[in-house]
């Protein structure tokens, strides 16, 4: 095609730069652009100065966006302009500026511009579609390819980077999650930011106290603490989140749960959730847990891990409250019936202007032939609950004496080993019975199991495994509680020091020291204790450490 010296064209320079390329969001104050992108606009407006037949219509710049896909906004802005016809020329410093993607860029340089009779210019490759001759049409083709075979070379080595970096425990995000912040002296470690770390003890305080996410939020937002968003702004991050919906983003239940759900709390940085299918499509493909990376120990934890897990469980439990209350109540996902299993439930009830409060058989109240009621009544249940604890607490403090007296790690290493061998078993455990229940598929497909013999027995094999999880999952909570009581006089022991003049029953006291209660009929109760099987291997360790003729002092203490 000639040129047409006397035409006059209106001119759109494209500037762009990736994140990996260019230096923009470097830290440095008061910078809203790349030096790539400030060098690529001087180069062209030099350019169009010596060509009188163009005029610069408008400039359009996408700093920070990948050329591997042209899903860029001022590219987006660009084109309508064309379209429109308020653009006939466009001008980019060269083909990897205008894109990476070997098959869109030759769609648009040899298909759309001259569908719509635009003049395309790459000026360092010296490409110009109104002077073009046959021997373009071989070269820049193989010019978009290497382009687009640099970005795919480009993604491998940073993809295989960043994962060496993750499975190093090193913390490759942009921004440090809410508590902690970016070490001065080395991005990838995170350090504890001791204003927000005290709220995320907070919020952990609250939710063990009985508070649900959205209430815990709410408390928050009144006492006028800044949002996660909010308070990295105020820090001055440029921190952008799809979440926001008004003009200042408050707490809600989402990011309180968020925060109550992350193990980094803990001192474990989880990394690579997701990813993308390649470098040029940027939908995140989210893994399956067992994908993850987890490396423990690399930064400071603000939560201890038997904390945490306590809280796991307490979100897992039915702790909704009621309309009116600011809190669950007490026994809310801890009280059952004793004979069938079922949950007890709350009820109230109003005689001789009194109101009283009761616990029943939830199978009982939605069919009286399964359970009987087992009712009791609140004040009772507490009084009798209180007492029992009470009596618990003086055996853990007990024990807390004599274990300050001995060497503590000889129990610590013991139960320890003890722990490891059932959780290994199990995992036997586990493993047989899905052995088995991939097993009965063939079976069923052979004729040799009927459909309801299959079912029953794949049944069977689930609820062993599920059975053998749940026992797995405690048995971690446990291990956890010994290994935070290591060098620390045994931890979760001493911890009952907190409650040695308790005198009233409340949501934290059951949450931090009870598993469940079970209610017999005649309103017969048993408290079942967390750390019962440690309070149990505790004695058996004593007997052992007299029998050996060491002096353990434990005469008189009992597990309750």
């Amino acid at each position: 095609m000639d040129i047409i010296m006397d035409q006059l064209f209106r001119v759109a320079i494209y500037l762009r730069l990736s994140k990996d390329d260019g230096d923009f969001s470097s830290g440095m104050e008061g910078k809203n652009e790349s030096n790539s992108i400030h060098n690529q606009r001087k180069l062209l407006l030099s350019f169009l100065e010596k060509r009188p037949e163009m005029e610069l219509y408008d400039e359009y710049k996408d700093d920070g966006r990948t050329g591997t896909n042209f899903d860029r906004p001022d590219f987006k802005r660009m084109m309508e302009d064309v379209r429109t016809g308020a653009v006939n020329c466009i001008i980019v410093k060269d083909l990897s500026r205008f894109g990476r993607d070997y098959i869109e860029c030759g769609k648009y340089i040899e298909k759309i511009f001259p569908q719509l009779g635009v003049r395309f210019i790459s000026v360092n490759d010296g490409f110009d579609t109104a002077a073009a001759s046959s021997s373009d049409s071989i070269v820049i083709p193989f010019k978009n390819l290497i382009n687009d075979s640099y970005s795919r070379d480009i993604s491998i080595k940073v993809r295989s980077n960043l994962d060496v970096k993750r499975r190093q425990g090193e913390f490759i995000s942009n921004f440090a999650i809410y508590g902690y912040t970016k070490d001065p002296q080395d991005k990838n470690h995170l350090v504890i930011d001791d204003y927000a770390a005290g709220v995320v003890k907070d919020i952990f305080k609250w939710k063990l106290e009985g508070l649900s996410p959205d209430r815990i939020a709410g408390r928050l937002n009144k006492l006028g603490i800044l949002s996660p968003m909010e308070y990295k702004k105020s820090k001055g991050s440029r921190y952008k989140t799809a979440f926001k919906t008004g003009s200042k983003a408050l707490w809600s239940h989402v990011a309180v749960r968020r925060i109550l759900q992350n193990e980094i709390y803990a001192g474990v940085l989880v990394q690579g959730r997701r990813t993308t299918p390649n470098y040029k499509i940027k939908r995140p493909i989210y893994k399956d847990e067992s994908e993850w990376v987890r490396v423990e120990g690399k930064h400071e934890a603000i939560i201890e891990k038997s904390q945490f897990d306590l809280v796991q469980q307490v979100l897992r439990e039915d702790t909704r409250a009621a309309a009116k209350e600011s809190s669950v109540y007490p026994y809310c996902g801890r009280i059952y019936c004793a004979d069938c299993g079922a949950a007890m439930v709350r009820k109230t009830a109003n005689s001789g202007g009194k109101r009283y409060v009761y616990y029943v058989c939830s199978a009982n109240k939605a069919d009286r032939t399964i359970c009987s009621k087992h009712s009791i009544r609140e004040d009772a249940l507490d009084k009798a609950v209180l007492k029992t604890i009470q009596r618990q607490i003086e055996v853990a403090l007990d024990l807390d004496r004599v274990m300050q007296q001995i060497d503590a790690f000889d129990w610590e290493k013991v139960e320890l080993r003890k722990i490891d061998g059932n959780i290994e078993y199990q995992n036997q455990v586990i493993e047989k019975n899905n052995v088995l229940r991939l097993g009965i598929y063939e079976d069923l497909r052979e004729g040799i199991l009927s459909k309801d013999e299959f079912l029953t027995l794949k049944a069977e094999f689930t609820a062993r495994i599920e059975e053998a999880e749940g026992i797995i999952e405690q048995l971690m909570m446990d291990k956890n509680s010994i290994m935070d009581g290591l060098g620390k006089q045994q931890n979760w022991l001493s911890r009952f020091r907190e409650y040695e003049n308790v005198s009233e029953i409340s949501r934290v006291l059951i949450v931090n020291l009870v598993a469940r209660v079970n209610i017999y009929e005649n309103a017969e109760i048993e408290v079942v204790f967390r750390h019962q099987n440690q309070f149990a291997g505790i004695m058996e360790f004593l007997k052992t450490q007299e029998n050996d003729g060491k002096d353990a002092a434990y005469h008189g203490l009992e597990v309750v």
